[in-house]
């Protein structure tokens, strides 16, 4: 669709308001090229046999982000400048722990070269590629500005689409014995081309996030019977429903969350209009997320004992179950019932990790498997891998200082994302929030999931660079971009 000439015109007018110091133009072509590479990027990131195409994104995206970084260096300056300020120093701290604190510098050094090389690849290309969509806007013209969102916003789309792909042609394959290539299936973790369930949470969550901020920033604007909304509503169910066939509680709870977060929004805004039938849709709208939740509670026995599950959990030293999850079955709780492996397992690690971390303040130095070394020194017979949480097993790998460093540089990329312009922030703050929010509880401290959250904090960080106060109604409220 095309955007009204009275929406276009305002959108202009507020694009051409906003004044945009020591900034250099960054030619069109290349605002491009780089929104195609972090499609595909974001698209295949966690597939199998994809590292090649992956690789080439990242430097492709990367030497053009040199380019911008270069061109718009005065930016770096600037108070919101901060986060990635702290991101810088926690590759410095990274490396000063390889030298002077790892207790492996083989294993750390292996992951200097993966894990740490890809990320510090990633982040430059992030931060050029943030600069680049501001940068854009800058000759008012709203079509480029639709062109490179509707680019992102089909990366974000992938893994779900992928998703759905792989599951549709499975149901084809089971009813009529029909054949496909190994790739365009659901595989059991074993398989080569296995993903699992938390690869999808991860890599789909932000698209749920972003179609959400979107929807309500219609909202604001009396946008919503526009296609662009239709488009949202759509990504939305595609990931809700993605979580139910999976079976993820995280999904499910975070998921929950963000549209408990829209649903007060939108409730919140309707209460200032003072009008019954407002409030009623709003009351209505809101109501959908908690009859979910309580059907999933009523339905799943995990939810339903988790806190006295809790209860024998966190008792570490008296069960040491925990500690071997293959061999050992979980205790029973004092009324003398088997109590939920998962829910077991998971708030036990939560306390032994917390333990290490007291103990360990420093960290032992790797991102991947830390909670598993430094547990093998207080318990020799345990075989523990992961915490189940990233910001736990990261403070595990690189001790307090690193993760103040990584969360504070995302807490603060998150803030500053409300100076961005619409609609880029919704990256930033549902998009981002997201990641942010998942890392809590699920294991993800890991490979890709680590460059790809550092890259969407450089992301989020470098769009809040280049702006500054707005006025018009860019600043109020999302212009319909379909």
């Amino acid at each position: 669709m095309i955007i009204s000439k009275t929406s276009s015109t305002m959108m202009n007018s507020s694009i051409k308001s906003l004044t945009y110091p020591h900034s250099a133009n960054i030619p069109n072509s290349l605002v491009y090229l780089q929104s195609i590479c972090f499609s595909i990027l974001f698209g295949i990131w966690v597939l199998p046999e994809t590292i090649l195409i992956r690789h080439i994104c990242l430097i492709l995206g990367a030497l053009i982000g040199l380019y911008v970084i270069f061109q718009n260096r005065a930016l770096f300056l600037k108070r919101e400048a901060l986060p990635i300020g702290l991101l810088c120093l926690l590759f410095a701290w990274a490396l000063f722990h390889l030298f002077f604190l790892g207790q492996d510098f083989e294993a750390q050094w292996l992951e200097w070269t993966t894990i740490w090389k890809r990320a510090a690849i990633g982040l430059v290309f992030a931060i050029g590629f943030g600069i680049s969509l501001v940068d854009q806007a800058k000759d008012g013209t709203v079509k480029r500005v639709k062109t490179s969102w509707w680019i992102v916003f089909g990366g974000l789309a992938l893994p779900t689409i992928f998703f759905w792909i792989k599951w549709f042609l499975g149901i084809l394959a089971y009813r009529y014995g029909l054949e496909f290539p190994d790739y365009l299936r659901l595989y059991d973790e074993s398989a080569r081309f296995f993903v699992h369930k938390s690869a999808y949470v991860f890599f789909c969550l932000p698209l749920l996030g972003v179609s959400l901020g979107r929807l309500y920033q219609l909202y604001q604007t009396s946008s919503l019977r526009k296609w662009e909304s239709f488009i949202y509503l759509l990504s939305i169910t595609a990931v809700l429903l993605n979580f139910l066939v999976e079976k993820d509680r995280n999904g499910e709870i975070y998921a929950f969350l963000l549209v408990v977060v829209f649903c007060t929004l939108l409730l919140k805004g309707q209460l200032r209009s003072f009008s019954w039938q407002k409030i009623t849709l709003g009351c209505l709208i809101t109501l959908v997320p908690v009859v979910g939740a309580v059907y999933q509670f009523r339905n799943n026995p995990q939810w339903n004992s988790i806190i006295s599950d809790a209860k024998v959990a966190v008792k570490i030293d008296q069960y040491n179950n925990w500690q071997d999850q293959a061999r050992l079955m979980p205790p029973k709780d004092e009324e003398g019932k088997q109590i939920s492996g998962t829910n077991y397992e998971r708030i036990a690690w939560l306390t032994a990790a917390l333990r290490l971390i007291r103990q360990n303040p420093q960290g032992f130095g790797l991102v991947e498997r830390s909670f598993g070394r430094l547990g093998k020194k207080v318990w020799p017979d345990a075989k523990l891998h992961q915490s189940h949480s990233a910001w736990l097993d990261f403070t595990l790998g690189l001790g307090v200082p690193g993760i103040v460093l990584l969360l504070g540089s995302g807490i603060l990329a998150w803030r500053n994302a409300k100076k961005i312009f619409l609609p880029w922030n919704t990256a930033g703050r549902w998009g981002l929030s997201s990641i942010l929010l998942l890392m809590c509880t699920t294991e993800l401290s890991q490979r890709v999931y680590i460059d790809a959250t550092i890259f969407m904090i450089g992301f989020a960080a470098s769009l809040g660079l280049n702006t500054v106060k707005k006025n018009g109604a860019l600043s109020e409220g999302p212009e319909p971009l379909v």
